[in-house]
């Protein structure tokens, strides 16, 4: 019988794309409890080489206890949103960095099958707000993201 984090590897091995980065592994929480940590990148080239910062990265946490699957932030990475360049004609953005686009997630019932795909939903609208913002991504040097997302 397949273990739970072995069945969300397959989700995203089925959903994501073959240049995909995945981590998919179970860690103990600094104030007890299990949990795993699920997150995905447009590559396995970190940023600026600072360990664990991968571009275009997003990423869930499943508590094991209550089964409760939500967005969370792993060491200033991942969470629920893509990174674009900001469009200067707009005045709210011209002063930006970069702009966030927010990956849409709802929270499944506390459900193996439910969690399930609400993990390859989200690993889906993923690679959609990628494909509607190819051309205006950031991290261009770092990913191909033709050869990504064909």
């Amino acid at each position: 019988m397949k273990t739970l984090t072995e069945k969300i590897k397959n989700v995203l091995n089925t959903h994501l794309p073959e240049g995909a980065h995945r981590i998919v592994k179970e860690v103990k929480g600094s104030f007890g409890g299990d949990y795993i940590m699920i997150s995905f990148a447009a590559s396995n080239v970190e940023i600026n080489n600072v360990r664990g910062q991968f571009p275009q990265c997003v990423s869930l946490c499943l508590d094991l206890q209550d089964m409760e699957l939500e967005p969370q932030v792993f060491g200033g990475n991942g969470g629920q949103s893509i990174y674009r360049k900001p469009d200067m004609e707009d005045p709210r953005e011209k002063y930006l960095a970069m702009k966030g686009v927010r990956i849409p997630f709802r929270k499944p019932k506390p459900e193996e099958a439910k969690i399930l795909n609400a993990i390859a939903r989200f690993a889906q609208r993923w690679q959609e707000a990628l494909k509607h913002n190819r051309e205006v991504l950031m991290y261009q040097d770092l990913v191909d993201y033709d050869e990504l997302l064909k």
